[in-house]
């Protein structure tokens, strides 16, 4: 009896906030299955320009030497351990050219096509494609929606367990089946990328996570600039031999060492750097971070599956597809709900 109350102070609360964000959840379930994959179909369609030949006998250029190659003022160098990748430098507006780390010659740009539509597509799944205090105003909003529906959902889809697909049923009792066994076998890594979306759509959501952990927010840092000549010997000091791949962003006077792949941010060191001298000034080890900063850190590859590799983003896409279908059955029941009552 307690169980069937709590449905019914559920249920409408549910439905109202599903008619209300239902098409803005859908743009943004569709848009985040495309991007599933993206880091992987981008990589694929740089490799023309991203794969190098090793000269005999050659070795590594200087760190300097892709920064004096670029065309423009790079933001970030990323290098890779894989002795057959290009230097990889990106520029202002989303620009990315590849240098041969051997030669210092301009091996080609990043797949254009390819790039501009993962930008569309995120731009859909951000703002619905513009970039507006409105726009981001109706996605947060809906996100938010979207926590309210999982979490009065789980309670309703768990008091009527139904845990697979049955066949032969009327287009309602199709749509009831699939909405209830989807909402269960998703509703767990739907949760996480609908809350860590939050830290995205509200600039409130850090400065909380500090103070519900006691601590302080850090004052953001002035950007710096290490003096010419000073990367190379810098690049030298801060390698291990595990790294995969080391990133040096200009701007911030910073590498960025990673152990393991791009989501394993617990494996990723940051070393800060004298701007005039190159001295090293500290290092910032995942471990030794605050605890507020190590979970803010886990958000992004947490929201997109990255943190547990390609199975994570599997599930993530898989949850993506599973959010789709549970708008389209939840607002074609709603339908038929509200047309019967006003029959």
């Amino acid at each position: 009896m307690v169980a069937l109350g709590m449905r019914k102070f559920l249920f409408w609360p549910h439905l109202i906030a599903g008619v209300l964000a239902g098409l803005v959840i859908l743009v943004m379930s569709v848009t985040g299955v495309l991007l599933t994959y993206e880091k992987q179909v981008v990589a694929w369609a740089d490799s023309p320009a991203n794969r190098v030949a090793i000269p005999d006998g050659s070795a590594r250029l200087s760190i300097d030497q892709p920064l004096a190659a670029a065309p423009a003022k790079p933001t970030a160098l990323p290098l890779s351990s894989d002795p057959t990748a290009a230097a990889q430098l990106t520029l202002p507006q989303n620009r990315v050219v590849f240098v041969d780390p051997y030669t210092g010659r301009i091996t080609g740009e990043g797949c254009v096509p390819t790039r501009n539509f993962f930008r569309q597509v995120t731009a859909w799944h951000r703002w619905l494609g513009q970039n507006t205090p409105l726009s981001k105003g109706i996605t947060g909003a809906s996100n938010l929606a979207f926590l309210f529906l999982l979490l009065t959902g789980v309670p309703m889809w768990i008091q009527r367990p139904i845990v697979w697909f049955r066949r032969r049923l009327s287009p309602k009792a199709r749509d009831y089946n699939w909405h209830h066994v989807l909402g269960i076998w998703a509703s767990v890594p739907l949760l996480l990328i609908v809350f860590t979306a939050v830290f995205f759509s509200y600039s409130w959501a850090t400065p909380l996570l500090y103070r519900v952990t006691g601590e302080a927010l850090p004052a953001p840092e002035p950007p710096v600039a290490v003096g010419p000549g000073l990367y190379q010997p810098l690049f030298l000091k801060i390698q291990s031999p595990s790294w995969r791949s080391i990133t040096l962003r200009p701007a911030a006077g910073s590498f960025t060492v990673e152990e393991g792949s791009w989501g394993r941010v617990d494996l990723k060191t940051q070393w800060i750097f004298n701007p005039a001298s190159g001295a090293l000034l500290r290092t910032e080890r995942f471990a030794d971070l605050p605890l507020a900063r190590r979970l803010r850190t886990w958000v992004r590859t947490v929201h997109t599956g990255e943190a547990a590799g390609w199975f994570g983003q599997t599930v993530a896409g898989l949850a993506s597809a599973a959010a789709v279908v549970l708008v389209w059955t939840g607002l074609a029941l709603s339908w038929r709900r509200l047309r019967a009552a006003r029959s």
